[in-house]
């Protein structure tokens, strides 16, 4: 007779069983949900979304900028659900209020990756990397970037941008210095002409009225606008009101030009997509010296773009962003940092100081505390309106009423600092692309040709400007500019036709 198992026994028994097979299905649940996140954090990575908007579908939201409800309604149609993007990803967005949001500056069919139609993406590049991606078949990742917010289910281009940007767009293989907003496609149209309208900075100019009865004028004459006009000037503590600020101690006691230079050669490295496989890395590091702008990267691709940095110029939003950790991030502490923001037009330093964009006085003397020898050098705001007189004095249209660009102040600055300056990809090259940074991955052809900044106006300068070759600027996007010290006005003057 066998022996009986007791009942008290066998509870025991039963109860060990079933925590045994709770405590597998724990791992197994433990496993996948570690593997879930795991897929989540690369797709994430990939695509340049925040893992928690990914999880929460709040999709890359910023207080950097103001609601822009009239541009939104150009963009992507009245009663169209608003989407928000961080604001260094656009082309250009309205300054304003800190502590709100800004749309996306894209139409509903203009899609974050639109960039995969692109000729720029046709080799394997157009493909995420990494082992995931590999393991992971292509229907399924599409179906996972979807859900997660890394692609939107359209992915096509607008007819008016693909034209503009294909094998035989109206751009063309070289850029032409006669272009204009009337040759945009039917969205960038309407939104240039919706930031003409506009009138933030008080912007009261009437030297271009006769623009176009003006004979145009020619490289060396522009070159020696520049010279003559545009007086690259820094803060100093002897400047009103600064005088009087205790923490004025902490702005450099010379002007920038004083402190740095003179350089042989130089690289203005702009931030465009079409950097990417350019393999541009080492001739950019030959520079004797190297600017970069806002929070662009090198590292992981120095191969296309190079690893020195002698200049970083910054703007006030990158400044004030949370997104940007200007305080604590370790790209803004190599070489000299040089920050601007724009002012009212006819305003002086008084008036700008109490009505800044952005924090900027704050975060500079935050940050001079964290690194106090540092070179960190701001902008006078009257430098940003001199260049913008001259594109709009040399153009036969209005032009946007909002300050040049980072790209253009950076090149002046460099103009002010070296004997020749080689500006990479402002002019786009045979890898003209929709792709708006090299480091990320957002498309839209106003990044190219121009929003808020008036982009396409400060391309048809620098093109007049160029003293290199059109070869150059097809194969390497490379614009050679004489600096303003070795360029001699009298005899460009004295040698014109």
């Amino acid at each position: 007779m066998g022996y009986k198992i007791p009942g008290a026994a066998m509870d025991r028994v039963s109860l060990l069983w079933r925590l045994r097979r709770r405590a597998r299905r724990g791992a197994l649940c433990m496993a996948l949900f570690c593997m879930t996140m795991a897929v989540l954090y690369t797709l994430c990575a990939e695509n340049s979304v925040p893992v928690t908007d990914a999880i929460f579908g709040v999709r890359a939201r910023t207080r950097a900028q103001p609601r822009a409800h009239s541009i939104v309604k150009v963009l992507r149609g009245a009663g169209a659900k608003p989407m928000y993007v961080d604001p260094q990803k656009l082309p250009g967005v309205i300054p304003g209020d800190p502590q709100k949001p800004i749309p996306v500056l894209s139409s509903s069919t203009h899609s974050l990756e639109s960039s995969h139609k692109e000729h720029s993406f046709r080799s394997r590049d157009r493909e995420p990397h990494g082992l995931l991606s590999w393991l992971v078949g292509r229907p399924l990742r599409r179906a996972l970037e979807t859900i997660l917010g890394g692609r939107r289910k359209s992915d096509s281009l607008q007819k008016g941008d693909a034209e503009l940007f294909g094998t035989h767009g109206a751009l063309g293989e070289i850029w032409d210095d006669e272009m204009s907003s009337t040759m945009l496609g039917k969205r960038l149209k309407k939104v240039v002409q919706n930031y003409q309208a506009m009138n933030k900075y008080g912007v009261k100019f009437s030297g271009s009225e006769g623009a176009t009865r003006r004979r145009k004028l020619s490289g060396p004459e522009l070159l020696c606008q520049l010279k003559d006009m545009v007086h690259i000037t820094t803060l100093t503590p002897d400047m009103e009101p600064f005088a009087g600020f205790p923490w004025a101690s902490q702005l450099p006691p010379q002007p920038l030009s004083s402190d740095l230079g003179p350089f042989k050669t130089c690289a203005v490295v702009s931030s465009a997509g079409s950097l990417r496989n350019s393999g541009l890395g080492k001739e950019i590091d030959s520079h004797d010296a190297v600017v970069r702008f806002n929070a662009a990267p090198t590292a992981g691709f120095e191969k296309d773009v190079g690893s020195k940095t002698t200049v970083r110029l910054i703007n006030s939003q990158v400044m004030a962003s949370e997104d940007h950790h200007f305080l604590s991030s370790s790209l803004y502490s190599i070489g000299t940092l040089v920050a601007w923001d724009p002012a009212p037009y006819s305003s002086d330093l008084n008036e700008w100081y109490n009505k800044t964009d952005y924090p900027i006085f704050k975060q500079y003397q935050r940050y001079r505390r964290l690194h106090p020898q540092q070179p960190f050098y701001i902008l006078h705001p009257s430098v940003e309106w001199q260049l913008w007189k001259r594109i709009q004095d040399n153009m036969a249209e209005p032009i946007q009423k909002n300050p040049p660009s980072s790209g253009l102040l950076g090149t002046v600055l460099m103009m002010s600092l070296c004997d020749v300056v080689h500006v990479y990809e402002f002019l786009p090259s045979r890898r003209k692309t929709e792709l708006c940074h090299y480091y990320q991955r957002f498309s839209d052809a106003a990044c190219t040709l121009g929003a808020y900044h008036p982009l396409l106006y400060e391309k048809n300068l620098v093109k007049r400007m160029n003293q290199g070759s059109d070869r150059d600027i097809y194969t390497h996007g490379r614009v050679t500019l004489p600096g303003f010290s070795t360029y001699n006005c009298t005899a460009s003057i004295l040698s014109k036709p």
